[in-house]
């Protein structure tokens, strides 16, 4: 029972960042070894056709290939280069829609121009890095 609660505590502490995402900006995510293929909006409305958080949508939908939900997807793989769950891929950069660069959403340390600062991708990180499955990180984010 304590091990739940202490789990719970840290969680929240994690997600608060996702809930008081204050950046304006979209949060697009592109491959890192070409920064041509779109991997999906981080931070758009759930119904957005970008949205990695739109279940029927390309990048949001557990079962599209180019989402990051999907374990056995391009980008939900953690043996894709591509991915941002690979331990030594560079994963996906992140930049707002005027092509500023925030950084890689991965979780290599030594990724080319390093992690990303945002709090958002630094949450769903250290959640993954806790072992929390991909559809429990998806719920958290997107059902917050």
């Amino acid at each position: 029972m304590i091990l739940k609660y202490g789990f719970a505590i840290f969680l929240n502490a994690l997600l608060a960042p996702i809930s008081a995402s204050a950046q304006n900006a979209a949060l697009l995510l592109y491959d890192a070894e070409t920064h041509r293929e779109f991997a999906g909006c981080l931070n758009c409305n759930r119904y957005d056709d970008a949205s990695v958080c739109n279940n029927y949508g390309d990048f949001g939908s557990r079962y599209s290939e180019t989402s990051i939900w999907n374990r056995y997807g391009k980008f939900g793989s953690k043996y894709e280069e591509n991915s941002p769950w690979n331990n030594y891929g560079e994963g996906l950069i992140v930049v707002d829609p005027d092509g500023n660069f925030y950084g890689h959403f991965s979780r290599n340390r030594y990724a080319k121009n390093g992690q990303s600062r945002v709090p958002l991708v630094q949450s769903l990180l250290q959640l993954y890095e806790a072992d929390v499955e991909l559809e429990k990180i998806r719920t958290l984010l997107c059902e917050g």
